[in-house]
Protein backbone atom coordinates (compact mmCIF):
# COMPACT_ATOMS: atom_id res chain seq x y z
CA UNK A 1 0.00 0.00 0.00
CA UNK A 2 0.99 3.35 -0.79
CA UNK A 3 -0.72 5.95 1.23
CA UNK A 4 -0.25 9.49 3.16
CA UNK A 5 -1.64 7.61 6.44
CA UNK A 6 1.03 6.77 8.85
CA UNK A 7 -0.42 5.86 11.55
CA UNK A 8 -0.16 2.69 13.14
CA UNK A 9 -3.05 1.42 13.79
CA UNK A 10 -3.84 1.94 9.84
CA UNK A 11 -0.38 -0.08 9.49
CA UNK A 12 -1.57 -2.87 11.18
CA UNK A 13 -5.31 -2.78 9.80
CA UNK A 14 -3.36 -2.89 6.32
CA UNK A 15 -1.11 -5.81 6.63
CA UNK A 16 -3.10 -8.12 8.83
CA UNK A 17 -6.30 -7.22 5.86
CA UNK A 18 -3.35 -8.95 2.93
CA UNK A 19 -1.25 -5.79 2.69
CA UNK A 20 2.21 -6.99 1.59
CA UNK A 21 4.10 -4.23 2.44
CA UNK A 22 2.79 -0.40 3.64
CA UNK A 23 4.74 2.96 2.36
CA UNK A 24 3.89 6.04 3.74
CA UNK A 25 4.17 8.97 1.73
CA UNK A 26 6.84 10.70 1.47
CA UNK A 27 8.84 8.11 -0.36
CA UNK A 28 11.95 7.39 -2.17
CA UNK A 29 11.20 5.70 -5.66
CA UNK A 30 13.93 3.30 -5.08
CA UNK A 31 13.08 2.02 -1.69
CA UNK A 32 9.74 1.27 -2.99
CA UNK A 33 11.32 -0.76 -6.43
CA UNK A 34 13.33 -2.51 -3.49
CA UNK A 35 10.83 -3.30 -1.78
CA UNK A 36 8.39 -4.50 -4.59
CA UNK A 37 11.18 -6.68 -6.03
CA UNK A 38 11.41 -8.30 -2.61
CA UNK A 39 7.95 -9.15 -2.36
CA UNK A 40 8.67 -10.72 -5.77
CA UNK A 41 11.37 -12.83 -4.83
CA UNK A 42 9.46 -14.39 -1.88
CA UNK A 43 6.21 -15.00 -4.05
CA UNK A 44 8.43 -16.35 -6.89
CA UNK A 45 10.27 -18.81 -4.57
CA UNK A 46 6.83 -19.74 -2.50
CA UNK A 47 5.24 -20.70 -6.08
CA UNK A 48 8.41 -22.56 -7.02
CA UNK A 49 8.60 -24.98 -3.44
CA UNK A 50 4.81 -25.38 -3.01
CA UNK A 51 3.48 -26.77 -6.06
CA UNK A 52 3.06 -30.51 -5.20
CA UNK A 53 3.67 -31.62 -1.66
CA UNK A 54 3.83 -36.07 -1.32
CA UNK A 55 3.44 -38.62 1.63
CA UNK A 56 3.39 -41.54 0.97
CA UNK A 57 0.37 -42.07 -1.36
CA UNK A 58 -1.13 -38.88 -0.64
CA UNK A 59 -0.67 -35.86 -3.12
CA UNK A 60 -1.17 -32.29 -2.49
CA UNK A 61 -1.11 -29.92 -5.52
CA UNK A 62 -0.94 -26.51 -3.99
CA UNK A 63 -1.48 -24.95 -7.23
CA UNK A 64 -4.76 -26.62 -8.54
CA UNK A 65 -5.84 -26.70 -4.35
CA UNK A 66 -6.76 -30.94 -5.11
CA UNK A 67 -5.63 -33.29 -2.72
CA UNK A 68 -5.47 -37.29 -3.85
CA UNK A 69 -4.72 -40.39 -2.54
CA UNK A 70 -3.72 -42.78 -5.52
CA UNK A 71 -6.01 -41.27 -8.06
CA UNK A 72 -8.74 -40.55 -6.00
CA UNK A 73 -9.30 -36.89 -5.30
CA UNK A 74 -10.38 -35.68 -1.87
CA UNK A 75 -13.86 -33.90 -1.44
CA UNK A 76 -12.02 -31.15 1.13
CA UNK A 77 -13.36 -27.86 2.33
CA UNK A 78 -10.84 -25.11 1.81
CA UNK A 79 -10.21 -24.80 5.14
CA UNK A 80 -9.49 -28.33 5.32
CA UNK A 81 -7.00 -28.14 2.21
CA UNK A 82 -5.24 -25.67 3.68
CA UNK A 83 -4.91 -27.64 6.86
CA UNK A 84 -3.92 -30.07 5.28
CA UNK A 85 -1.38 -28.19 3.02
CA UNK A 86 -0.28 -26.37 6.09
CA UNK A 87 0.59 -29.10 8.27
CA UNK A 88 2.50 -31.27 5.39
CA UNK A 89 5.01 -27.67 3.91
CA UNK A 90 6.35 -28.02 7.80
CA UNK A 91 6.24 -31.86 8.96
CA UNK A 92 8.18 -31.42 11.93
CA UNK A 93 6.91 -28.54 13.19
CA UNK A 94 4.27 -28.62 15.65
CA UNK A 95 0.99 -25.77 15.19
CA UNK A 96 -0.56 -24.04 17.87
CA UNK A 97 -4.47 -23.69 17.21
CA UNK A 98 -3.95 -20.43 17.16
CA UNK A 99 -1.81 -20.39 14.42
CA UNK A 100 -3.58 -22.89 12.35
CA UNK A 101 -6.27 -20.49 12.73
CA UNK A 102 -5.03 -17.73 11.74
CA UNK A 103 -3.26 -19.05 8.58
CA UNK A 104 -6.54 -21.22 7.25
CA UNK A 105 -9.04 -19.02 8.01
CA UNK A 106 -7.34 -15.30 8.79
CA UNK A 107 -10.59 -13.45 8.95
CA UNK A 108 -12.21 -15.36 11.03
CA UNK A 109 -13.80 -14.63 14.54
CA UNK A 110 -14.07 -18.23 15.36
CA UNK A 111 -12.99 -19.88 18.47
CA UNK A 112 -9.27 -21.99 18.14
CA UNK A 113 -11.38 -24.84 19.19
CA UNK A 114 -12.79 -24.95 15.69
CA UNK A 115 -9.62 -26.19 14.19
CA UNK A 116 -10.33 -29.29 16.34
CA UNK A 117 -13.31 -29.99 14.23
CA UNK A 118 -11.94 -29.35 10.56
CA UNK A 119 -9.21 -31.99 12.05
CA UNK A 120 -11.66 -34.48 12.56
CA UNK A 121 -13.23 -33.92 9.49
CA UNK A 122 -9.84 -34.29 7.63
CA UNK A 123 -9.17 -37.38 9.66
CA UNK A 124 -11.99 -38.71 8.93
CA UNK A 125 -11.73 -37.90 5.05
CA UNK A 126 -8.68 -39.72 5.05
CA UNK A 127 -9.36 -42.48 6.63
CA UNK A 128 -11.95 -43.38 4.07
CA UNK A 129 -8.88 -43.76 1.63
CA UNK A 130 -6.14 -45.66 4.09
CA UNK A 131 -4.64 -42.55 5.56
CA UNK A 132 -4.55 -42.80 9.02
CA UNK A 133 -2.28 -41.28 12.04
CA UNK A 134 -0.79 -38.41 10.16
CA UNK A 135 -2.79 -35.62 11.37
CA UNK A 136 -0.99 -36.18 15.16
CA UNK A 137 -1.82 -34.04 18.34
CA UNK A 138 0.33 -32.56 20.01
CA UNK A 139 -1.28 -32.61 23.50
CA UNK A 140 -1.99 -29.04 25.26
CA UNK A 141 -0.28 -27.40 22.13
CA UNK A 142 -1.79 -28.24 19.01
CA UNK A 143 -0.87 -30.12 15.60
CA UNK A 144 1.73 -31.36 13.17
CA UNK A 145 2.17 -34.15 10.51
CA UNK A 146 3.75 -37.29 11.28
CA UNK A 147 7.17 -37.32 11.06
CA UNK A 148 8.08 -38.03 7.02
Amino acid sequence: MLTAIGEPSEKIGALRYGADDYIVKPYHRGEVMGRIQSVLRRTQQTQENTKLLIYKNLIVDCTAMTARVDAQTLELTLTEFNVLATLLCSPLRVFTRFELLEICLPESNALERVVDTHIYNLRKKLEVYGVCQILINVRGIGYRFAHV
